[in-house]
């Protein structure tokens, strides 16, 4: 169920990147959140976890940027921050909406740190701060729509799971 939800969010995130403007009000980080709301399926296996993270990073390079192994390197870095988060904050909306805000505002601060280090974007701190605000509006949706819809998902499985036992 996780690599199906993980491949998914990954799709949206091309196709809507393909019909909302790419400085508009809503900047689609379906991967990153699907990255958040799937790590409680992983049941405490990191190593699986940040494999995942690693290759959807990748996959996010080859298919949707121009960059190398930059996103691979993010992603892993925010698997490793979302681990550290949930230790902290219990599985329920509120704190996914609080962990999907830190990790979208990490995340751009170091993507946008990455690119300038790497010579790609030139140094404005106004457009840093748009791309934050513009990442946070839909993303915020996504991640408790997509919690729902894992929770929910999940119920079914266990109470399917128990019949059959």
């Amino acid at each position: 169920m996780k690599t199906i939800f993980l491949i998914v969010s990954f799709l949206l995130d091309g196709i809507l990147s393909r019909y909302l403007p790419i400085h508009g009000l809503f900047t689609p980080l379906f991967t990153l959140i699907s990255l958040i709301t799937v790590y409680p399926l992983f049941n405490g296996d990191k190593t699986s976890y940040y494999k995942y993270a690693f290759v959807m990073g990748l996959a996010y390079d080859l298919l949707y940027t121009d960059t190398i192994i930059v996103h691979a390197f993010l992603f892993l870095v925010m698997a490793f921050i979302i681990t550290k988060m949930v230790i902290v904050l219990s599985d329920n909306y509120i704190n996914l909406t609080i962990t999907s805000i830190i990790c979208i505002i990490i995340y751009r601060f170091l993507e946008y740190g990455l690119l300038l280090m790497t010579g790609n974007m030139v140094w404005n701190f106004s457009y840093l701060l748009a791309s934050v605000y513009n990442s946070l509006i839909l993303n915020i949706i996504y991640s408790v729509l997509s919690s729902m819809i894992i929770s929910f998902i999940s119920m079914k499985l266990k109470a399917k799971r128990r019949r059959f036992i």
